[in-house]
This record gives C-alpha cells, sequence and structure tokens, in this order.
C-alpha cells in the first residue's frame, strides 16, 4: 500500500513578530514565509527562525493602529518580486521585497473580502462588499465588475429542443435535474457560515468559481466563471452546502463540504456546478467545522484543517488537519494531525509549498512555525526480509532494506 511518511519537521518557536498571524504565502525563490498580521508584513525563515523583512501595516493608515485591521489575502509575485495583500477595508497593496517600498495600488470603497489571483499570476480577481466581482491585469488595471448573485444560469446553460409540453422538454442529463431544483425546499446557509464569499482558480488559469450566499434564499451557490468573467455555470441547490472551496489544480473537480442529516462530508462538484462524489469525515455530523480544504500543488493529496464545532464550557476547540488520497475511486486517510485544545497552540495559518508539492507549511496562533516534509512510502506486509521503495518529495527513490526484526 502506498502511504505518506513524514520525512522531517522544522519547528520555530520562539519567532519574535507582532500582532497576530492572519494568512501566509511561500516566496517560491527562497523558501521563505510572508506572514501578514494586522501590524505588519514579515519575511522570515522557517529553517533558521531569522526574519529578514518586516513593514509596517499601520505607520501609512493602512490599518488601524489599535489591531483592529483584518488581511484577507496575501500573495507572492515571484514575476514582480513583490508579494500583494488586500485588507478588509478595501485597500490593494503592494510590497517591492527588493526595494522594500510599500504603496496602494488601489481601493475598494466598499472593502474587500477576497483576493485570488490566477495561476499564471496575470491577472487577480476581488471580492467586494457590495457582492460584486473585480478583475484586473498584474498591473491593476481594471478589466470588469460584475454582481456575483445573477439571475442567469450561464453560458453553458442546459439543452432543449423547443416542442412538446415544458415538462416534457429534452433537457439533457443535466436539464433534468434543473427541473427539479424549483420544487426542492432550500435551507439557507448554517449558522456559523461566515457569509464571506471564496474564489478559487483552476490550475490551468481558464476557469475560477466563487462560492457565495443567495441574497433571496439565504443559501450557498458555487458559480463558474471564464478567464474574461463570464459567467459560464451555477451549481444545483445542496442543501448543507458549506463556504469552503477549493479547486483542483489538475483541473478535474472542485472541493466543498456537506453538513447532511446524518454525516458530514467533502463534496466534489464538477465544472457544471453539478456534484460528483465524496466521502465522510470520520467525526460525527455536529462534531466538526471545517475551516480550510487545501489540494497540494499536483493534485495527490487534499489537507483538510477541522475544528470542533461546539467545544466544553470555558474550554478552546482541537484542531485537526487530515491528510487524504485517493486511488481506484476511494478515499484514504493517510495522515492525522491533532493539535489539542489550546490556544496559542491552534494553527491560524496553513498551506502547502508552490514547488514541493508534500511539504506543508503551519503557523500557528502563537507564532510557532512548522514545516512538514511527507514523503511517499510502500508498505508491504508479512515479508521478512525485502526492499521497500520511499519516493522522496524532489521525485528522488530511496530504497530501505528490511530485515526480520524491520517489520
Amino acid at each position: 500500500m502506498r502511504n505518506l511518511s513524514l520525512l522531517q519537521r522544522f519547528s520555530c518557536v520562539e519567532l519574535s513578530i507582532p500582532g497576530s498571524p492572519q494568512c501566509l504565502t511561500i516566496r517560491s525563490e527562497t523558501g521563505t514565509v510572508l506572514v501578514a498580521s494586522e501590524l505588519a508584513i514579515t519575511e522570515f525563515d522557517p529553517r533558521t527562525e531569522e526574519v529578514y523583512k518586516e513593514v509596517s501595516l499601520t505607520a501609512d493608515d493602512y490599518l488601524p493602529e489599535d489591531g483592529s485591521g483584518v488581511v484577507v489575502a496575501i500573495q507572492d509575485l515571484p514575476d514582480q518580486e513583490s508579494v500583494c495583500v488586500a485588507t478588509a477595508s478595501g485597500d490593494v497593496l503592494l510590497y517591492n521585497l527588493n526595494t522594500s517600498q510599500l504603496e496602494c495600488v488601489g481601493s475598494v470603497e466598499s472593502g474587500l473580502t477576497g483576493m485570488m489571483w490566477s495561476p499564471d499570476q496575470e491577472l487577480v480577481t476581488l471580492t467586494t462588499g457590495q457582492e460584486t466581482i473585480i478583475m484586473m491585469t498584474k498591473d491593476f488595471e481594471p478589466i470588469t465588475e460584475v454582481a456575483i448573485n445573477q439571475d442567469d444560469f450561464g453560458e453553458d446553460k442546459f439543452i432543449t429542443v423547443g416542442w412538446g409540453k415544458k415538462e416534457t422538454q429534452f433537457h439533457g442529463s443535466e436539464g433534468k435535474q434543473a427541473a427539479q431544483w424549483k420544487a426542492a425546499e432550500v435551507q439557507p446557509a448554517l449558522p456559523w457560515d461566515d457569509r464571506k464569499p471564496r474564489i478559487t482558480w483552476r490550475g490551468d488559469g481558464q476557469l475560477f468559481a466563487v462560492s457565495a450566499v443567495c441574497p433571496q434564499t439565504g443559501a450557498r451557490k458555487v458559480r463558474i466563471w471564464n478567464r474574461e468573467c463570464v459567467l459560464q455555470a451555477t451549481s444545483e441547490v445542496v442543501n448543507g452546502l458549506e463556504q469552503l472551496l477549493c479547486w483542483k489544480p489538475s483541473g478535474s473537480l472542485i472541493a466543498s463540504t456537506q453538513r447532511h442529516p446524518n454525516k458530514h462530508s467533502v463534496v466534489f462538484m464538477e465544472k457544471n456546478g453539478l456534484l460528483h462524489g465524496d466521502f465522510t469525515l470520520p467525526f460525527g455530523k455536529e462534531q466538526v467545522k471545517v475551516k480550510e480544504l487545501l489540494w497540494n500543488s499536483d493534485s495527490t493529496v487534499l489537507a483538510v484543517w477541522m475544528e470542533d464545532l461546539k467545544p466544553r464550557e470555558n474550554d478552546h476547540p482541537n484542531t485537526y488537519i487530515q491528510l487524504w488520497t485517493v486511488g481506484n475511486y476511494h478515499w484514504y486517510l493517510k495522515q492525522s494531525l491533532h493539535f489539542g485544545n489550546e490556544a496559542l497552540r491552534a494553527p491560524a495559518c496553513v498551506c502547502w509549498d508552490p514547488e514541493k508539492p508534500l511539504r506543508l507549511h503551519l503557523l500557528t496562533r502563537g507564532w510557532a512555525s512548522y514545516t512538514y516534509n511527507w514523503g511517499w512510502s510502500t508498505v508491504c506486509h508479512g515479508l521478512r526480509n525485502g526492499t521497500v521503495a520511499l519516493q522522496l518529495d524532489d521525485g528522488q527513490i530511496r530504497k530501505v532494506q528490511m530485515g526480520q526484526s524491520d517489520h
């Protein structure tokens, strides 16, 4: 059986960085971490604990000095040798890592709820406080602004042949389900939903998806848009659909989560908005809430970051990160990390490395940094003597000789 084995873990537990970590990105050229707090942007090396750069976000009033500011997203831009930050108050900031110059390249009066760059970093999509999507070039030239919530299904409309009664017209397999949506009882978003949009791009940069709460029904819907910000499809009614959204880089499926009456599942959606497969999380249906879903860069591992939904009185929630893989249409839990219920030990930011597919970066609320290097291993049960292959993150194969006492 092919398993994930922990090869190495780096930890930094005495970082001295102002504020509280809100979001991070990995600088692909150096492997350093760029993290934004409510006070500053900081670059540090997770292997040596050395802090390279630090720039204040409060000195020029981009964020308030009282620490109430919120950074909604941060993105390393290697071609521009810069890092881009979006704030909830509506500013888009660009910090040049060579000159250490920080500038505001644009501002949205209604505020920002999300920012996501296309994989080729030629386009940037922003979601605003007015429930719109703004698309801009990499030079921050506006291309278009559209409402997130559209009445139209999208360009990939269901097919009709235009004859016979409406209920007997040919709609195709998608249309048959669409004809039943109106009759379905739509349940509003769950009470712990933050009601903020989520953006995710497909790996080839030709499509992106946005999950948002519909103002008419109060339920979440996922809409798929093309690179020109033209609506392509709208998801079917999915009662219990939660806020998480992450497109598999290889392009086949969009991951989200759904709470059923009897279970809690990770569900997958195709680019036409229809559900296609799922797996059940190994918790009670009301035990945990999922904070993030994260595909690694080669689409082989899905990380599920969770915390207790209803912690005990005067207690902090337990936090978990599970790593799942799929084979022969079956999902397997390969690793489970448990961080306990101490507030400062809980993860604040988690992301996969953009260059090393099996490297996971984690930053806790108490400014401890952990880097996990995983590798593929082949486990042979019952062998007294033999050779086991271990595939490292760089693609190299290491052979391990097993003797009688090794199994």
